[in-house]
């Protein structure tokens, strides 16, 4: 297997780990919006057909008369006319990527493919002295770190490079992206072992930061990616190697759900009384879906509905308990046999670095994982009524906070934080959280297109029969456009799959004084709905 180096890893550690601060975040563009007039007089044949552009976060390809992403804002950059190639196996690139795609080597122009960079005529030897300060050391130490890093890039001469990364780290071993890059050059010349020791390090060293620094939302980015190219580097270990560090890491993961779960249980468990009424389901015919029409008004009892999605470290608290128990007496009747409810895929199983954050809403999961975790927790599944109506309040709004679409007020985006309540400014008018963007929510109901023609006006439950298809409700932070993002769009999925843009909340019914975690609808909210 191949260790691929990460371009954004890269260049996010670096200013990291040599002054202990991240880099500044980059403002978003807004993308232009569709009704912005376009000057059909500035349109030339060249731009339309020849020079296609390229998104630089997604390496999406445009036409030339197209200005920015539409699934990121970024501005879009003219594709270079020169071909990229592999400086190793010399193969062309397909445009827009990067890395090599067979051995992860960072592309470079074919002019520049057969020049060969010069060794300086002199290097510079570096004789500290036995008393040299902290301060000579550590300048001694990047000296020596950036030497292996042009060894590395621009000579391909891997050898060289880790001595200086070696002498680098007698220096000054506290470098979080030294032992980043000693392990990808470990891993390229076939030492597996010591390819993880150094990522281990670079971990270690990064959970080691200062509290200041862990609260920026790209730490926690770095972080992550970091432990996804250990997940990635242990696929090659034999099974015994493989199985031991799995171990360790579940242990490690085991006591930091337990402290997140004593630090935010209460927070995580609050529930919101959506009070008694009607409200305004579905679209009108204006929208042109189908399944969204007839748009009609609904009269719901009161229910209360988490605040927040259900995270990592409350699905955790949920298989420790069946682990422990082996009591699947709260599992639906007819969910599959031999089912553990542990989160993933063949590919993404629950070793994966994503369930390491407690806060993140707990994804890979299917319905059947759903239902029995609510049930576990006293609790249910919402119908789609219900969730819709916490999302929109009673006056038929798109988007919980209002009409118009507002990238800046939810979880949208592949380089999005993912921890439940970030965005305060997009909760729904009751208080509830993430309801649009994060993940999309399993909802109860069967699925039918027609169903809205003949839907009950009072607490809809969904088709009495079986149709193989569960709703799905709310945009995740991976829908391609804003128009999916709408409360009143219907997803669907069967009740076993599995994905990484679904995950739920939960709800129960309406019981005065049940539970100190329950939040009702203050007297400004009732006026409003």
């Amino acid at each position: 297997m191949k260790f691929v180096y990460s371009l954004f890893i890269t260049s996010m550690i670096l200013p990291l780990l040599s002054c202990n601060t991240l880099l500044a975040k980059e403002p978003k563009k807004e993308a232009q919006s569709p009704l912005q007039k376009k000057d059909s007089s500035s349109k030339t044949a060249e731009n339309v057909t020849n020079k296609n552009k390229l998104c630089p976060a997604c390496n999406r390809i445009y036409p030339g008369d197209i200005n920015f992403c539409s699934i990121d804002g970024k501005q879009l950059v003219e594709i270079t006319e020169e071909d990229l190639v592999c400086p190793t196996c010399k193969e062309k690139a397909d445009p827009g990527e990067k890395f090599c795609k067979k051995d992860g080597s960072q592309l470079i122009p074919k002019s520049s493919a057969n020049k060969k960079t010069s060794v300086p005529d002199k290097k510079i030897e570096i004789n500290l002295s036995p008393d040299a300060t902290q301060e000579e050391k550590t300048k001694a130490a990047m000296y020596h770190f950036m030497e292996g890093n042009r060894l590395r890039e621009e000579m391909n001469d891997f050898e060289g490079a880790l001595e200086e990364y070696k002498k680098a780290e007698a220096l000054n071993p506290e470098l979080p992206s030294l032992h980043f890059h000693m392990g990808g050059i470990y891993w390229k010349l076939g030492n597996q072992r010591e390819a993880l020791t150094h990522l281990d390090k670079c971990k270690t060293l990064l959970e080691a930061q200062p509290p200041e620094t862990k609260l920026d939302e790209n730490y926690q980015k770095i972080l992550q990616g970091v432990k996804v190219y250990l997940n990635k580097l242990e696929k090659g270990l034999k099974p015994s190697e493989k199985n031991q560090r799995k171990e360790l890491t579940l242990a490690e993961r085991d006591e930091k759900m337990k402290k997140a779960l004593v630090e935010n249980r209460e927070k995580w468990s609050e529930m919101i009384l959506i009070p008694a009424g009607k409200f305004i389901m579905g679209t009108t015919e204006d929208e042109f879906i189908p399944e969204e029409t007839p748009q009609h008004e609904v009269y719901l009892d009161a229910y209360y509905i988490d605040k927040y999605e259900v995270t990592n470290a409350q699905y955790w608290e949920f298989l420790q308990y069946l682990k422990t128990t082996g009591d699947h007496s709260k599992c639906f009747p007819g969910e599959p046999k031999g089912k553990d409810h542990t989160p993933g895929t063949p590919h993404t199983g629950w070793d994966y670095p994503y369930y390491d954050y407690p806060d993140y809403p707990v994804c890979r999961v299917d319905w059947y994982d759903a239902y029995a975790f609510a049930a576990w927790a006293g609790k249910r599944l919402s119908t789609e009524a219900e969730w819709e109506k916490a999302a929109r309040g009673t006056d038929g709004r798109r988007f919980p906070w209002g009409n118009v679409w507002d990238a800046k007020r939810c979880n949208v985006g592949t380089d999005a934080p993912l921890s439940v309540g970030s965005f305060e400014y997009g909760k729904s008018l009751y208080g509830c959280m993430d309801l649009i963007g994060s993940v999309s929510e399993w909802c109860n109901d069967w699925y039918h297109p027609e169903y809205y023609q003949n839907t009950p006006s009072v607490n809809p439950k969904g088709p009495e029969t079986s149709t193989g298809l569960r709703i799905i409700k709310g945009g995740s932070l991976f829908a391609p456009y804003a128009y999916k993002m709408r409360c009143a769009v219907r997803i669907f999925g069967k009740p076993e799959d599995r994905n990484k843009s679904i995950g739920f909340r939960c709800v129960k019914d309406y019981k005065p004084n049940s539970d100190k975690n329950i939040k009702e609808v203050s007297n400004e909210d009732k006026n409003v709905h």
